[in-house]
């Protein structure tokens, strides 16, 4: 964990995870949380910039939520998170889905923070991504879902969701979440009918879970 300041810092890390690890052998993606808190006297809005990411090969591919989820392609929020004098903004997590269900190493990716009104006013921040296939997964943790079928047909429903799902947001190419859908009592809810690469962020009562999934 690191956190570098540039320029006339009104930003600094509330929270974060030190390492966001997961199984490589029964997990795809790591989960980090980083909570950012406004140490000025005003209000301000910010956009996040993916800067860097590591180059252990480790990584399949990642996205990252702040106003909206943005994946792979797109390095910057298009949008911004206000967040008032001494107030502190959950808004940011970052995903990260190994590559090799066998990998056991780490890899970091970096963040930064960007005042919109003031370029100079910025804060960095190093997630590091741990994949171990022997690493213990607590009995808390959220389950890994899998959705059926595989790709799914657009207009149509995906089934898998556990008991404790309560809705699925589902986020398109350009991080739009376009279409909030609730989960039936048959752990059964209604994909997109337009079609492409979906992310799925499955809403549960402790925690939330992202699929990918592909609408045909």
């Amino acid at each position: 964990m690191a956190a570098t300041a540039a320029g006339a810092q009104s930003l600094s890390v509330a929270s974060m995870d030190s390492i966001a690890y997961v199984n490589s052998h029964n997990g795809i993606q790591a989960t980090a949380h980083i909570s950012v808190t406004n140490t000025s006297n005003s209000s301000k809005d910010y956009v996040v910039v993916r800067r860097k990411v590591g180059t252990t090969g480790l990584v399949d591919s990642n996205y990252f939520c702040w106003d909206l989820c943005y994946p792979v392609w797109a390095n910057q929020s298009q949008g911004t998170v206000t967040v008032g004098a001494g107030s502190t903004a959950n808004d940011f997590s970052g995903y990260a889905y190994v590559r090799d269900t066998s990998a056991n190493g780490q890899d970091t990716i970096w963040y930064t923070f960007i005042n919109a009104s003031d370029a100079t006013d910025s804060l960095q921040v190093q997630v590091v991504y741990g994949f171990n296939r022997y690493v213990t997964t607590p009995e808390t943790e959220i389950p890994v879902i899998q959705l059926y079928p595989s790709p799914a047909r657009s207009g149509t429903k995906m089934f898998g969701l556990p008991s404790d799902a309560v809705r699925v947001e589902w986020v398109d190419a350009l991080g739009r979440v376009a279409m909030t859908t609730p989960v039936s009592s048959d752990g059964s809810v209604a994909v997109p009918n337009q079609r492409g690469l979906w992310l799925a962020r499955v809403v549960l009562t402790h925690g939330e879970r992202t699929v990918k999934v592909t609408v045909n």
